[in-house]
């Protein structure tokens, strides 16, 4: 593979980005961190398996004296100046002035290097500015769930409940597990909880649900959301209760 190498300056005042002017005939690449003020300040959202996804846009510009260009796109590693090596690129979509990518499944706990490129018909590539991230991120503080117990029941018999649960808004982190807690006391002491044990990959705004059995007839059960992160820290995602009561006995 052959490889070339244009470099363009990039210049960088906390969030503000001073772009070079280019003519038509010139190349540039510029890749910008959304919300960018420093190295570990960064769009990103942490999976439900404690990896990372990153979210980047930045401006293509290519001039008539390159090679036809065949691809646009992202690409990622843990050293400088990473090259394609057909795993660790992202498609750059979207028009050329406003060109975006995501980035997934990055490890935690690790700098990775980044940066544009194309890819020219005679299967060399132009390279664009290198942006640096580590992805030692801690998003206690940041993350965010909202979730609430729907007031009407999916299914209901003298032996079990089927509550929804649905998630209104999720920010900065996916919880690893999400379902519902329950108690026939109103303060929840003595609860039980039952995990939605469809759920595979990230929690997003959704609706959830889960046959809880082996439950007492004629009995009234108090139901409020429950999701756990990676952590091991525990939410309610608010202050939605409800509550519902078994059929008799047949």
């Amino acid at each position: 593979m052959k490889i070339k190498h244009f470099l363009k300056p990039l210049f960088f005042l906390f969030i503000s980005i001073i772009l070079t002017n280019c003519s038509s005939e010139e190349n540039e690449i510029e890749i910008i961190p959304t919300s960018f003020n420093n190295s570990n300040n960064f769009n990103y959202f942490i999976n439900h398996n404690n990896t990372l996804k990153i979210y980047l846009k930045g401006t293509f510009k290519d001039g008539n004296d390159l090679a036809d260009v065949t691809d646009r796109g992202f690409v990622y590693g843990k050293s400088s100046n990473p090259i394609p090596n057909g795993n660790n690129t992202v498609v750059a979509a979207g028009p050329a002035d406003n060109i975006t990518g995501i980035v997934d499944n990055l490890q935690k706990e690790t700098t990775y290097y980044i940066r544009g490129y194309f890819k020219l018909s005679d299967n060399t590539y132009f390279y664009g500015n290198e942006i640096k991230i580590n992805t030692s991120i801690d998003a206690s503080e940041t993350r965010s769930i909202s979730m609430k117990i729907k007031p009407k029941l999916f299914f209901k018999n003298s032996e079990g409940i089927t509550p929804e649960l649905e998630v209104i808004s999720i920010e900065k982190e996916s919880p690893k597990e999400i379902g519902f807690e329950y108690s026939v006391n109103e303060d929840f002491s003595n609860s039980s909880i039952a995990l939605d044990t469809d759920v595979s990959g990230n929690i997003f705004k959704n609706i959830y649900t889960e046959f809880i059995e082996e439950l007492t007839p004629e009995t009234t059960y108090y139901f409020r959301p429950y999701a756990k992160y990676n952590d091991g820290s525990v939410t309610n995602g608010g202050t939605s209760v409800a509550s519902f009561t078994t059929n008799k006995a047949f």
